[in-house]
């Protein structure tokens, strides 16, 4: 028990003599805090920009007790903004704040990293800004990029005078590879300046943190052109017929539907029987819906030539004329006295070729209600015996109507009277 006394007593005056020693402690990364910074904010519009420094380093000298304390955590520097009211660059020395239970005239600071805080009090402004992109991927084979949307268009920012002034727009950058569909996200944005430069935007508040953008992707496709033929004149396509069109073919780009449904694209119809041996003609390009040229070109010259086939022209015999579907109650006669007619085929053919084998057929069939006495029927020239020999070009005949003659009744013969003498 003795014992225990002495040690009890020993360690009683070890400690209290050693808290009473005056030591010094080092405290780093003091944070420096700003008092009254929301008031001034919302009453006078003005924020803290452009601060120097962020934190103090400390030594500080006091009882081992007091200072036993203290620690980065718990001792902030502070200013007090109560008395700034107007925009301005400030050098203000700060306070030393404390935990509760230690006197400040207990410590003494011995040595300090600085001992004033610079910065500017800056007026609060508001912009709108627009919002750009810019795509610096790249498409699958046979897509192409087709420009970007963005869902606001513009964007709202809040912060320091001479922060915002520093911001042009808003600005995406996509980066994707081997694009081959359209894509739409939301994502967010950088703030920079003109020459789309980043801005330090670390005061700078958005009001709308993402966007929505929508990368634009086309289908592409080298489409043929080409036209509609109707065989005629005694000429076939896939025989006769000689296709030049220039250009060839466009590029295409659009929906990937409406590309895949393309492969070709149709210019006009041509009838063979119209021509003899050349016909050349211009045809606009006119890109299916929800396609776009991007050839440019927005016209197409398409020539044909006929080979391999003659033309000579015959007159037909005004006894091979007969017309059909004559309207009831009219009689039609053929005013025409002569008709003739090109036939076009092969040499050959054209060598057999006689006047008796040729046929005019005019027919009426829309004539229903004549009004007028004189009328060119539709005409079809018919060559019996040789089907590879064809009209070329259109012949004409005139055909008048007039209401048909009534029939008298035919006379009636008398009776011969016999007599009982004979």
């Amino acid at each position: 028990m003795v014992v225990s006394l002495l040690v009890a007593a020993m360690l009683w005056f070890y400690v209290t003599s050693t808290e009473g020693v005056v030591t010094t402690k080092d405290l780093s990364n003091i944070r420096i805090e700003f008092l009254g910074a929301d008031a001034l904010r919302e009453a006078n519009d003005l924020i803290v920009t452009e601060q120097d420094v962020t934190s103090v380093d400390l030594t500080l000298s006091g009882t081992r007790r007091v200072l036993g304390k203290l620690s980065s955590s718990n001792v902030s520097a502070t200013i007090d903004l109560s008395r700034n009211t107007t925009d301005g660059r400030y050098s203000v020395s700060y306070e030393l704040r404390y935990p509760s239970g230690v006197n400040p005239d207990d410590i003494t600071v011995t040595r300090s990293s600085t001992d004033i805080v610079n910065f500017y009090l800056d007026k609060i402004s508001r912009k709108t800004i627009e919002v750009q992109g810019g795509f610096s991927g790249n498409t699958a084979e046979g897509y192409m990029e087709n420009g970007l949307l963005f869902d606001p268009l513009v964007v709202p920012i809040s912060g320091p005078k001479t922060a915002i002034s520093k911001v042009d727009h808003a600005f995406v950058a996509i980066t994707r590879e081997g694009v081959d569909k359209t894509l739409s996200y939301s994502t967010t944005y950088e703030l920079v300046d003109r020459d789309n430069n980043p801005v330090d935007d670390t005061d700078i508040i958005r009001e709308i943190a993402e966007i929505n953008v929508t990368l634009s992707v086309l289908s592409t496709r080298s489409v043929p052109l080409d036209v509609t033929i109707i065989n005629g004149g005694g000429a076939t396509r896939e025989e006769n017929v000689d296709i030049d069109i220039k250009p060839a073919s466009i590029l295409l780009a659009g929906d990937a539907e409406a590309i895949d449904s393309t492969s070709k694209l149709i210019l006009g119809t041509i009838d063979l029987s119209t021509f003899s041996s050349t016909y050349s003609a211009t045809y606009t390009i006119v890109p299916p819906n929800n396609t776009e040229n991007l050839t440019g070109a927005t016209e197409a010259t398409v020539t044909l030539t006929i080979v391999g086939l003659s033309m000579r022209s015959f007159d037909v015999n005004m006894d091979n004329v007969t017309v059909n579907n004559i309207p009831d109650g009219y009689d039609a006669e053929i005013v025409t006295q002569s008709l003739s007619v090109n036939i076009r085929a092969p040499e050959s053919v054209l060598d057999q070729i006689q006047t008796r084998n040729i046929r005019a057929v005019a027919d009426l069939a829309d004539i229903t209600n004549p009004t007028s006495n004189v009328y060119n029927p539709a005409l079809r020239i018919l060559i019996d015996g040789f089907p590879e020999a064809g009209v070329v070009g259109e012949s004409r005949i005139y055909v008048t109507l007039k209401p048909a003659a009534e029939k008298l009744p035919e006379e009636i013969e008398p009776e011969e009277i016999v007599t009982e003498e004979g």
